[in-house]
């Protein structure tokens, strides 16, 4: 890895620059990954007969089914027939909740917006891993190349965060839900 960078950093390689990730060597080093701390987003409505009446319902269940409101309800926007909501909720426990919400009103299936994929956790310890392994046994011949050095030093911090990432986020859903009064 730090040959190429290496070869890199002085102007002699020879592979070509536009390489597809499918055709590139593995590890692909230059690699993304999502970030994002949810991996769905749902959107929806659900009606209730009464909204004053059916409201702290809705938040208890949201509660009771290991969600959560992003803000505290008296910052949603509402109005006497509606109310926003914004929540979080496992992954793992979506399906149960617009369960248990179907039986305080009608909900309709959510219209539902992948965010991103998971992170494959073993692949980024493994790069990192090489990456912290080479420079400290290879530190002599990199800092003969700063430039090569700079950018596995930025490639073991964006891995780093990566990987801090991945251990800090459970599969989450995003869901903006409206509660809305029939009428």
């Amino acid at each position: 890895m730090i040959t190429a960078l290496l070869l890199l950093a002085v102007g002699t390689a020879t592979e070509p620059a536009a390489a597809s990730p499918a055709s590139h060597a593995k590890p692909y080093w230059l690699k993304t990954y999502s970030l994002a701390p949810y991996r769905e987003t749902w959107s929806g409505d659900i009606a209730v007969k009464k909204l004053d009446a059916a409201l702290p319902n809705v938040v208890a269940a949201v509660e009771k089914g290991g969600g959560r409101l992003t803000v505290p309800l008296a910052q949603f926007v509402g109005s006497s027939t509606e109310q926003q909501l914004s929540l979080v909720v496992p992954l793992k426990k979506a399906k149960a909740l617009l369960k248990a919400l179907r039986k305080l009103g009608k909900v309709a299936e959510p219209a539902v917006r992948a965010n991103g994929k998971l992170i494959p956790l073993d692949e980024v310890r493994q790069k990192l891993a090489l990456l912290t392994k080479e420079k400290t046994e290879k530190w002599g011949a990199l800092a003969q190349t700063p430039a090569a050095a700079e950018a596995v030093d930025e490639m073991i911090e964006q891995l780093s965060n990566v990987e801090a990432v991945a251990r800090a986020t459970e599969a989450e859903v995003l869901w903006n839900l409206t509660v809305k009064e029939m009428r």
